[in-house]
């Protein structure tokens, strides 16, 4: 594949590139919570630490849970489809580059990367720094890290919605059914982090993350809606419809389409509670 002179693929500046996916509504903020402190992994900004932040509650899902399974095999596939030499070199924005640790993500084994290294790529990735090429050298790595130590690196939505940046719908067959089996493993075992957070706290809304990573990223949402809906998951369907319009993720509103698929079953469970 012949290299092309990098640029941001917004029409905006750099800088305005930099503000549409760190500003505060891009965050992770859940919007209206009570108890807002801050918290040092969410960079200073004010997060409902008390109810909602993931970074100071991560419950931990046992080993030997169907769900780990699931996620380790579906992350199996991943490495494997997605196995590549590493990039020559990551692109960026001359003003910006320095500052991504790119030479951290060239010069150590994939598997060992760490979340503070790819933290700083994937923040500013297809707006600052980076392609389509070491996006997907990158991707397994990004996955591993963003579903077994969701505590320490960045949120889902802003994972999953990385994937339309890429044009990840031109990929190969076999390259987009890993990753929707992964999504699939993902969103599943997020729903059962907040079910167990449940037992000892309120109900989690890693689940609610991910689903709306999902919408970014442009897949239509109805199997995990439907998932949602099974007795098993009653809890964190009723936690979405409390918190349904103003106390959800911020980032639902890059993703009207899944935002409206996701009223659509809340609405259904407020009519159905209310018989």
């Amino acid at each position: 594949m012949r290299s092309t002179p990098w640029a941001p693929t917004s029409r905006n500046s750099c800088r305005a590139s930099r503000a549409s996916e760190e500003g505060p509504s891009q965050a992770g903020l859940r919007p209206g919570t009570r108890g807002a402190q801050h918290c040092g992994l969410c960079r200073g900004r004010s997060v409902a630490v008390k109810s909602r932040c993931r970074h100071v509650h991560p419950m931990i899902v046992p080993l030997s849970s169907p769900t780990h399974a699931q996620v380790r095999n579906a992350l199996g596939a991943i490495y494997r489809e997605f196995a590549a030499p590493t990039p020559a070199k990551i692109e960026g924005c001359p003003c910006c580059i320095s500052t991504r640790g790119v030479d951290v993500l060239l010069t150590t084994p994939l598997r060992h990367l760490s979340g503070e290294a790819l933290w700083r790529y994937v923040s500013g990735a297809f707006l600052t720094i980076g392609g389509e090429r070491d996006f997907r050298y990158l991707l397994p790595r990004i996955f591993d890290l963003a579903v077994n130590e969701p505590e320490n690196f960045i949120d889902p939505e802003i994972v999953l919605g990385k994937l339309k940046l890429a044009n990840w719908k031109s990929w190969s067959a076999g390259e987009r059914r890993v990753v929707e089996d992964f999504m699939d493993s993902w969103f599943e075992h997020a729903l059962a982090r907040d079910l167990a957070q449940a037992e000892v706290f309120s109900v989690g809304s890693e689940a609610e993350s991910v689903l709306c990573g999902a919408a970014r990223s442009g897949l239509p949402l109805r199997r995990w809606l439907d998932r949602l809906q099974e007795p098993d998951a009653s809890r964190v369907l009723a936690d979405l419809k409390e918190r349904f319009p103003g106390k959800l993720s911020a980032f639902w509103h890059d993703a009207p389409a899944g935002l409206e698929e996701l009223s659509g079953i809340l609405a259904r469970a407020g009519a159905s509670g209310d018989t």
